[in-house]
C-alpha cells in the first residue's frame, strides 16, 4: 500500500511539475512573440539614430571648414533677410556675420555630437536590456527636443524651409519613437523581455 501510494504520489507530482513546465514554457512564448519585436525594433531605431548623428556632424563640420577656407562665403546669405543690418552694426557687421556663421555651425556639430553619443548609449542599452542606458537617453531625448527649438527658431528667421522641415521630420519622428522607448524601459523593469539564457538584466 505504501508502494503504491508512493507511486502515485510520484505520478502527481510528474504531472503537476509538467504542468508547471508548459505553463512557464508558454509564458516564455508569449514573453518571446510580444517582447522581442519591441527589442530589436528599439535597436535598430538606435542604428538610425547613429547614423543620422553622424550625417549632421559630418555634413556641418564639411561647411564649417569650407567656410573658413574661404572667407566666410556664406556670411551674407545668413543675413539676407536683415534689411537694416548696416544701419544697426555699422563697420562690425562683417565681424558679426563670421561669428553667426560660425555659431550656426558649431550648434549643429554640438547638437549632433551629444545625439551621437546619446543614441550610442542608447542601443548598447536596448541590445544590453540595460535600464539605466535606455532611461539616460529618454531623459536626454527631452533636452535634445529643446535644443532644436533654437533651432527652429533660428532656421525660420534665417529662412531655411529645407533644414526647418529637417528638423520638424526628425522631431516627429524621435517623439512617435519615444513610446517605444518607454515601453522597453518598462519591459526590462518588469522582465516581462525576451531574453537570451542567462542573460543579467540592469535594473539599476
Amino acid at each position: 500500500m505504501e508502494t503504491l501510494s508512493n507511486r502515485k504520489f510520484t505520478n502527481i507530482e510528474g504531472i503537476h511539475s509538467s504542468k508547471i513546465r508548459r505553463n512557464t514554457d508558454a509564458k516564455m512564448t508569449r514573453k518571446f512573440l510580444f517582447c522581442f519585436p519591441l527589442r530589436l525594433g528599439n535597436v535598430i531605431f538606435g542604428y538610425i539614430v547613429i547614423i543620422i548623428a553622424i550625417a549632421i556632424v559630418a555634413f556641418h563640420l564639411y561647411e564649417l571648414l569650407l567656410n573658413l577656407t574661404n572667407d566666410f562665403f556664406q556670411k551674407t546669405e545668413k543675413f539676407s533677410n536683415f534689411q537694416n543690418l548696416d544701419n544697426i552694426f555699422g563697420s562690425s557687421k562683417d565681424s558679426l556675420d563670421k561669428i553667426v556663421v560660425l555659431t550656426y555651425y558649431l550648434t549643429y556639430i554640438t547638437i549632433g555630437m551629444l545625439l551621437f553619443f546619446f543614441s550610442i548609449l542608447f542601443t548598447c542599452g536596448a541590445y544590453k536590456a540595460n535600464h539605466c542606458l535606455v532611461t539616460t537617453f529618454f531623459a536626454y531625448s527631452f533636452f535634445h527636443l529643446f535644443f532644436t527649438i533654437i533651432l527652429v527658431v533660428w532656421e525660420a528667421l534665417s529662412a531655411g524651409w529645407i533644414q526647418l522641415g529637417l528638423i520638424a521630420l526628425s522631431d516627429l519622428l524621435l517623439i512617435i519613437c519615444l513610446f517605444s522607448v518607454k515601453y522597453l524601459m518598462e519591459a526590462i523593469r518588469t522582465g516581462n523581455i525576451y531574453s537570451r539564457p542567462g542573460e543579467v538584466y540592469y535594473t539599476y
